[in-house]
């Protein structure tokens, strides 16, 4: 029997705030208070999993000068 893919919860997060429409209303959930970002002013600045060992970012974006981080906390 196959086993189930644990990662398609990360790949479906992953894979919708990649389309900025999605990562603008992340944002503004995050900081009501700022209206006037568009998303324009969204930069992408996940780190994909090529240079490190199991050390990544599963989303991170900047605006001015915030950035944000999320990454999915794991237990063994």
């Amino acid at each position: 029997m196959k086993e189930a893919k644990l990662t398609i919860r990360d790949s479906v997060f992953s894979d919708l705030f990649r389309d900025k429409k999605y990562l603008l209303k992340l944002y503004q959930t995050l900081h009501p208070e700022d209206m006037e970002t568009t998303e324009d002013d969204l930069v992408d600045v996940t780190i994909q999993n090529v240079l490190t060992n199991d050390l990544y970012n599963d989303l991170g974006f900047r605006n001015k000068d915030r950035i944000v981080i999320l990454a999915e906390a794991q237990s063994t």
